[in-house]
């Protein structure tokens, strides 16, 4: 799942900041970061899932790819006023594709621990765990992995007086068992402005921008997608909803492919949080 682990983080309101703590994503898109600027609850044991559906690739022209995860964590330890924390966690992602490549149609369930410096917008992470791979018309794997990443947001769409609201993560590691060895990095970061407020959402249009490399240089890991367009968003509770679309533009560096098309997506977000207090905010 060489496009849908690298980047796990994990994609923004009091959790899709996790998203970005677990970054493996290695999809055609990362996962979905919803602009909402809260963090990480300090104590207990906060948990998360994510899913996104849509055309992210240009190059893969009405490839429409559907990627998920499933997050519990247990805080183990935390310092620094809950600035600093510990947490094992359990994993399951996968992703599966119309068009049937063989890095977007897997599954990979993993366990593993990791450490978070929390910070008022947002997280960085680094983490190591064990991980089962299955692609299923591919390969299967298992072994260790590892990752660094970050995630940060501003302007949160909850507070009626934003206008701005704006994401950005990044990650590094080992991240896909299948390709043992494989250090891929990855980075994204989006800028929105709202158009109109709604009774527990807005119109934002947005801007963004994807870049990725790797060590081995699998053709789908080695890119820039940038572009931009607008989006409807919804936060109830503790799900937040997006869905949009967009003009792309994709360039593959060491293909030489490049492309543009239209992206369509939408992405939800839940965070719960059991037993456990709120910490930082």
């Amino acid at each position: 799942m060489k496009k849908y682990f690298a980047i796990r983080l994990a994609l923004g309101t009091v959790l899709l900041a996790v998203l970005c703590f677990a970054p493996r994503a290695q999809g055609q898109q990362s996962p979905p970061h919803a602009e909402q600027g809260s963090i990480l609850d300090a104590i207990g044991f906060p948990g998360q899932m994510w899913t996104a559906t849509g055309t992210y690739s240009p190059v893969e022209k009405n490839n429409v790819i559907s990627m998920w995860d499933f997050q519990q964590t247990a805080v183990v330890y935390s310092g620094w006023h809950n600035s600093l924390t510990v947490t094992p966690y359990m994993e399951f992602g996968g992703v599966i594709d119309s068009d049937g490549y063989t890095y977007d149609n897997q599954i990979q369930p993993s366990g593993g621990i990791k450490v978070n410096k929390l910070f008022r917008f947002g997280v960085v992470s680094a983490g190591t765990a064990y991980a089962y791979q299955d692609r299923f018309s591919d390969a299967t794997a298992s072994g260790r992995t590892d990752f660094v990443s970050d995630w940060f947001g501003w302007q949160s769409i909850a507070n009626p007086k934003n206008r701005f609201p704006g994401s950005s993560w990044a990650s590094v590691g080992h991240t896909t068992p299948v390709e043992h060895g494989d250090l891929i990095e990855q980075g994204y970061a989006t800028q929105g402005y709202v158009l109109h407020r709604l009774h527990r959402g807005a119109v934002i249009s947005y801007a963004e921008i994807t870049l990725g490399h790797d060590s081995q240089g699998y053709d789908w890991e080695n890119r820039y997608i940038a572009g931009g367009g607008g989006k409807v968003t919804f936060l109830v509770g503790d799900i937040y909803t997006e869905f949009g679309a967009g003009i792309m533009h994709e360039s593959r560096f060491n293909s030489g492919i490049s492309a543009n098309g239209l992206k369509v997506f939408l992405n939800t977000f839940y965070a719960w949080h059991l037993f456990g207090r709120r910490g930082n905010n």
